[in-house]
């Protein structure tokens, strides 16, 4: 089968660890042979060629070389709010991506085209496709169905691309019951995302034995600490602001913990102060962006991972942290808020530890209990990698988005 892919955000090369879950997807179906082309946006540092299978092609939207704000998470201030130039973009953007879609097809046609993120991508897929009777799958990952909830201007392309979408595909069961209730239309199918159970992996004790100490001398951090480990955009939505305030809680009653957080974002300044003034700066090691080649070795010499996801100011929220899956995998205790698609994957006291969204005496009350029990991390850790590989490797993904093409393939060619 061949697929268009058209995405937003996408790895623009092999050590970049935004949207992996894209490429992952595009990636898996090549693997099993399906023929998939990704149509991103333009940028300088975009590597179109990969060694997954799957062929890269970025449009230009911009009549400035320099200028392309347009994707890769550069879009959004905080990951609150369009910056201004973005919407100068938008149109540009759209327009060129459309312009894309049916040139590509024309050249050479597709069976079915996969629209990664509801808005704006499912809209402008949708257009492109109009008339033409191709099979459309709309994948939702969280930021266009909100803004569809949030605005009469999406909400109206929202039920556009439901009237036209052959199947709609989400992360998680809420973001299935939100998209579901946009409008008429096919109803939403829970896809989660996969995981790497090979990359992300436990690592044998010699080696884990060897690897805690050289992290331990460059990080200025204690081997024998229990080491609770978070990564992601330093934004508001990610909650890190809940795990210093728990972790500085934590430590007041007694916890020996090295808290390690991976990223950049515009909330560091913030966390750094607020680290500060909570008594955790000495046990705060700010790592800044970590090469996506090293990320796996980061999770598998911690103890903990912490994914303290919650609603942004707007409303905003991830619908299924890559994080959690990554964390799962890797064999390590996994704590993280009750919001979105985390308890979809995450079981209290089973294969995790789960708490309310923002409670930050709840966090710190499960990292005394893992810092006073390194049995309980261990069992944790096992379970959560049992259940990582028993149904959350990529192949189990993949293998429910074949099951959702054949199924779009059959709708349009009922003309249903």
């Amino acid at each position: 089968m061949r697929v268009l892919h058209l995405a937003t955000t996408y790895p623009l090369h092999s050590a970049d660890s935004n949207a992996t879950f894209v490429a992952s997807i595009a990636e898996g179906l090549a693997a099993k042979g399906h023929e998939c082309d990704v149509l991103v946006p333009w940028h300088p540092d975009l590597q179109v060629e990969r060694a997954g299978g799957a062929r890269v092609i970025g449009f230009r939207y911009s009549p400035v070389r320099g200028w392309h704000p347009w994707g890769y998470a550069q879009a959004l201030t905080a990951d609150r709010k369009l910056r201004p130039d973005a919407y100068l973009a938008a149109p540009l953007a759209a327009l060129s991506a459309r312009r894309s879609i049916q040139r590509l097809h024309r050249d050479r046609p597709y069976d079915l085209i996969h629209a990664h993120w509801f808005l704006p991508n499912g809209a402008i897929a949708a257009s492109a496709l109009r008339g033409t009777g191709i099979p459309l799958v709309v994948s939702c990952h969280g930021s266009g169905v909100f803004l569809a909830e949030k605005h009469s201007w999406a909400a109206r392309m929202g039920r556009y691309v439901k009237r036209h979408a052959s199947r709609i595909t989400a992360c998680s069961a809420d973001l299935a019951d939100r998209v579901d209730a946009l409008g008429v239309g096919p109803p939403a199918t829970r896809v989660p995302y996969g995981v790497d159970t090979g990359r992300f992996a436990p690592l044998e004790e010699r080696a884990r034995a060897a690897h805690r100490p050289e992290l331990a001398a460059r990080h200025g951090l204690r081997t024998d600490a229990l080491w609770v480990f978070a990564i992601g955009r330093l934004v508001f939505k990610k909650g890190f602001d809940v795990l210093v305030k728990a972790a500085a809680a934590a430590t007041r009653e007694g916890a020996d913990l090295e808290v390690i957080l991976a990223g950049a974002g515009p909330l560091e300044g913030d966390l750094r102060e607020l680290a500060s003034a909570s008594g955790l700066a000495d046990r705060l090691h700010f790592l800044g962006a970590v090469p996506n080649v090293e990320v796996p070795v980061y999770y598998a010499t911690s103890d903990v991972a912490a994914v303290p996801s919650v609603h942004g100011p707007d409303g905003n929220v991830d619908g299924l942290p890559n994080t959690l899956l990554e964390s799962l995998s890797s064999g390590v205790a996994v704590v993280a808020s009750r919001v979105a698609g985390i308890p979809d994957v995450l079981r209290h006291r089973d294969n995790g530890l789960l708490f309310p969204e923002g409670d930050v005496d709840a966090l710190a009350g499960h990292l005394v209990a893992l810092a006073n029990d390194r049995q309980l991390v261990e069992d944790l850790g096992m379970r959560a990698r049992l259940d990582a590989v028993e149904s959350l490797d990529w192949e189990h993904t993949v293998a429910r988005f074949e099951r959702v093409y054949e199924r779009a393939c059959a709708h349009a060619g009922s003309g249903a």
